[in-house]
């Protein structure tokens, strides 16, 4: 597999993670209630699949970026990694029903700009 898809297939999953990591904190909260202390939090945690989801989701993206990031230039890499950005947002519109601003929508549109530009280098 090339390494600039191997990059790209990491900060794809990162960002899926990160959308994994958000389901199961708000399942979390619902099943709660009020705030849980710190070690109630960590084994109702632990229990949550997609809390495991998310950990299993960041472990195979940090195997694919050091395949990936081991064949390119780290100064091409590492900068794509703003892209995860722009998918966070999108998921977090589509997932979640988040509301995103003009101003969040510019900065996104910036940084899509900047990955665009590194990504045909």
């Amino acid at each position: 597999m090339s390494p600039r898809l191997l990059i790209w297939i990491s900060v794809l999953l990162s960002g899926l993670a990160q959308v994994f990591l958000k389901q199961g904190t708000n399942r979390l909260a619902s099943r709660v209630g009020a705030k849980p202390g710190a070690l109630a939090a960590i084994v109702l945690g632990a229990l949550e699949p997609w809390i495991w989801i998310w950990a299993g989701s960041f472990c195979v993206a940090a195997a694919l970026w050091l395949l990936g990031v081991e064949y390119l230039d780290l100064s091409y890499a590492f900068p794509l990694l703003s892209s995860g950005y722009i998918l966070v947002t999108l998921l977090s519109i589509i997932v979640f029903k988040e509301h995103v601003g003009a101003l969040r929508w510019l900065a996104v549109g910036i940084i899509s700009a900047g990955v665009a530009m590194i990504a045909v280098s």
